[in-house]
């Protein structure tokens, strides 16, 4: 049996920073390693790690400050020994990296595990003392989270790393050949060109500022679909706009889909119109896919797409003349789509390399064993 190392994870759900720890773990586990998942019982993530063959330990996480959980991490660190404790949400952060620091303080670990944090979203100002104190160092998933964690002159900048996420391309590869559900499937019959956007019914993800740019596009492009893949509050609203601007014909909500790679294979462009976006992850597997992306210049977009070499950058949403930069893009790629995926093959390029996986373990590896 290989060294131990933990992934921490109290979320009950599973999005794409719960897929991401998998994968890293997974990856670690092929390596010979031996991670163990503490997640909440019955969670979907532990689920989800059980399927995948990863070990899996219960830790109720019921809060930051859960004296129970505090003694089950201590237990489980003291019982397996990892090299490190990897991170991931609010109260397995505080849970862990309190239980190991106090475990630590009355000798009951030594040698200490490494205290790794991961943070893929950071709502208004960060605070300093987790990063500065409770961490041995923090990774953020582009360079755009980590300046905006920076904003704090407070932090140290040297506790704060980039560690791009890694993407199972041949996985992804695979998925986007199974079918689509024949509803949908259905709908995309007689259909084109096609808009994809998959992403959460939230109002930073953009869809009402996508509603009105299909508007504008909808004369020259009779044909337009514009398709957006996901769940959230935001449905029936966005049903309402669709109908008041006179384009329901032209827009679909299929809601979610898993996998949701086949319908980015179907799409002529990959649109990303977001306000606030850490990294983001549809455009770069889209452009794994040799799809055409037009995507926000916010947060950690514009590191994965170059405008006008690997796809469109373009304005966010709430910039002045965003509806006609986006409306124009959009008009460009569509009308010459030859060159749009001349571009998405030079994205392809970049992108496999950016995210691979070994040199993403490897760098999560430097940090756990420093």
């Amino acid at each position: 049996m290989g060294r131990s190392i933990f992934f921490a994870e109290s979320s009950p759900n599973i999005g794409g920073q719960e897929l991401q720890l998998l994968q890293q773990a997974q990856t670690l586990q092929a390596s010979g390693w031996t991670p163990r998942i503490l997640c909440r019982s019955g969670s979907r993530i532990g689920a989800e790690a059980q399927a995948r063959g990863l070990a899996v330990e219960a830790v109720r996480f019921r809060s930051a400050l859960d004296p129970g959980s505090f003694k089950c991490v201590i237990a489980l660190v003291r019982q397996h020994r990892p090299v490190a404790v990897v991170c991931h949400s609010g109260h397995d952060a505080n849970v862990c990296a309190l239980a190991v620091r106090s475990g630590a303080a009355l000798g009951l670990l030594r040698p200490r595990p490494r205290l790794v944090r991961m943070r893929t979203y950071q709502p208004g100002k960060a605070g300093a003392f987790g990063y500065n104190h409770l961490f041995d160092a923090s990774f953020t998933p582009s360079a755009a989270l980590r300046g905006q964690l920076l904003r704090n002159p407070k932090i140290r900048p040297e506790r704060i790393g980039v560690l791009y996420p890694a993407i199972d391309f041949p996985q992804l590869e695979r998925s986007a050949q199974a079918p689509l559900p024949a509803p949908l499937q259905e709908r995309l019959g007689g259909h084109g060109p096609l808009l994809v956007h998959a992403a959460m019914l939230r109002p930073e993800k953009g869809h009402a500022f996508m509603l009105r740019v299909v508007q504008q596009l909808a004369a020259d492009f009779p044909g337009l679909l514009y398709v957006a893949a996901g769940e959230g509050v935001l449905l029936q609203e966005l049903q309402r706009d669709a109908q008041e601007l006179g384009i329901a014909q032209h827009v679909h909500f299929p809601g979610m889909l898993q996998p949701v790679a086949p319908l980015i294979r179907r799409a002529d462009v990959l649109v990303m119109p977001s306000l606030y976006e850490p990294l983001g992850m549809s455009q770069i597997e889209a452009l794994a896919l040799g799809i055409p992306v037009v995507v926000s210049a916010v947060g950690g977009l514009p590191e994965t797409v170059q405008d006008a070499e690997t796809g469109r950058v373009c304005p966010a949403p709430d910039a002045p003349g965003a509806l006609q930069a986006w409306t124009q893009a959009l008009a460009d790629v569509l009308a010459d789509p030859a060159a749009a995926r001349a571009m998405a093959q030079r994205g392809r390029a970049q992108v496999l390399s950016q995210f691979d996986p070994a040199a993403n373990t490897a760098a999560l590896l430097r940090a756990c064993e420093a």
